[in-house]
């Protein structure tokens, strides 16, 4: 039996494609200068805070267990952090109360040459947050390389994301790249583009996907 992803996100996807313009405008200045992680934080962070809406709000460094019920679980450590997340706009101060009803979407950003096991790892972190969470928040990794294709997320020979259900290690969720997008001085030139990846994440194992998701 199939199923269907949930609405992809139009604005997240128009400002992931600024990300990926904004790579290479810093590639082409910086080039012996690779991008550190917390650089694409605060970039995603501009982008995205530039697409939401006025009943949206975003956040950095929120603890995981202000976004949801950890109670009775070790999964999410009490000083984890979320990389980025959208709340809904009337909620508490999440740097100081829990505002698991509030959640729409949280956000983990990644190097896509960052270690294998650091970026399962975040992949794991989103899993364990989709467990814990409000029911319809959603989780996201943002993977952004540098000049190169990210083979995990996307096919070297068409250039797109790779479809279907992908495992997350030693877990039963799965994450699905839903959208890839990049920069490139022209279109053939995929190998060496910059990209930016949104993968999300399901805290259960689809049992088939329909085509094209």
């Amino acid at each position: 039996m199939g199923y269907r992803m949930p609405e992809r996100l139009p604005f997240l996807e128009d400002a992931l494609q600024g990300l990926a313009f904004w790579v290479g405008y810093r590639r082409a200045y910086f080039r012996n200068y690779p991008l550190a992680e917390a650089s694409l934080v605060a970039e995603s962070c501009n982008l995205i805070q530039s697409k939401i809406t006025s009943d949206q709000k975003l956040y950095p460094e929120l603890l995981y267990r202000r976004l949801a019920d950890t109670a009775g679980r070790n999964e999410l450590g009490d000083l984890w952090r979320a990389d980025l997340a959208i709340l809904d706009a009337a909620c508490p101060d999440p740097y100081k109360e829990h505002v698991w009803d509030a959640v729409q979407f949280v956000f983990e950003v990644k190097r896509a040459t960052a270690p294998p096991a650091e970026i399962d790892q975040d992949l794991r972190r989103l899993l364990h947050f989709k467990e814990m969470c409000r029911h319809g928040a959603r989780a996201f990794l943002i993977v952004a390389s540098e000049a190169k294709l990210p083979g995990r997320f996307v096919d070297p020979e068409k250039g797109q994301s790779r479809l279907h259900a992908h495992e997350i290690p030693e877990t039963a969720g799965v994450y699905h790249v839903r959208r890839t997008v990049k920069a490139a001085s022209s279109f053939e030139k995929k190998e060496s583009a910059h990209f930016v990846c949104i993968c999300e994440i399901f805290n259960h194992p689809p049992k088939q996907a329909l085509p094209g998701v």
